[in-house]
């Protein structure tokens, strides 16, 4: 009989990092690829900011509401936000290295964004067949946040996450 894999063996698997980041640049095309932005992707730093957030159960919880009010206006999210996504950088780069072997993402190296492949251009946890309620929680508060980024300026996100990019 076969147990149910746990939250932490769940979140420490690059291929939940992946959904995650895939969803973040699916949200962050959506609607940067209707404003007048240098880029319809996301550059690489703001990749580096996904899992600390949709790893947080309060943030993702807060992310069926209005998140970049909740982000900005309550400071225990935010707080450490830069020494979670420092410390998490690893992940994000298992993560990061899976998409980019597998050929899910790509690097424009003019100027630095991440952008999905024509092939992987619908959601990948359905891609994937995988049905678990923490990868659609994730899945979806990731696209969310992609939302976000793509509409706030830069400076504006550094300021009100307390974040560097």
């Amino acid at each position: 009989m076969r147990t149910q894999p746990n939250l932490f063996e769940i979140l420490q698997n690059p291929a939940v990092g992946l959904i995650a980041i895939h969803s973040f640049i699916l949200g962050y095309n959506n609607v940067a690829k209707n404003h007048e932005t240098d880029s319809p992707y996301p550059p690489l730093p703001y990749l580096f900011y996904i899992l600390p957030i949709v790893y947080d159960s309060k943030a993702v919880e807060s992310m069926r509401f209005e998140l970049y009010t909740t982000l900005s206006s309550n400071p225990a999210l935010t707080l450490g936000l830069q020494d979670r996504a420092n410390k998490m950088s690893g992940q994000t780069f298992d993560s990061l290295n899976l998409g980019f072997s597998k050929k899910i993402l790509t690097l424009n190296q003019e100027d630095y964004t991440v952008e999905i492949s024509e092939k992987t251009q619908k959601d990948l946890l359905s891609q994937m067949k995988l049905d678990n309620q923490v990868l659609r929680d994730i899945r979806t508060a990731s696209k969310k946040l992609g939302n976000i980024f793509a509409k706030k300026d830069p400076k504006m996100l550094q300021l009100n996450l307390n974040i560097r990019f």
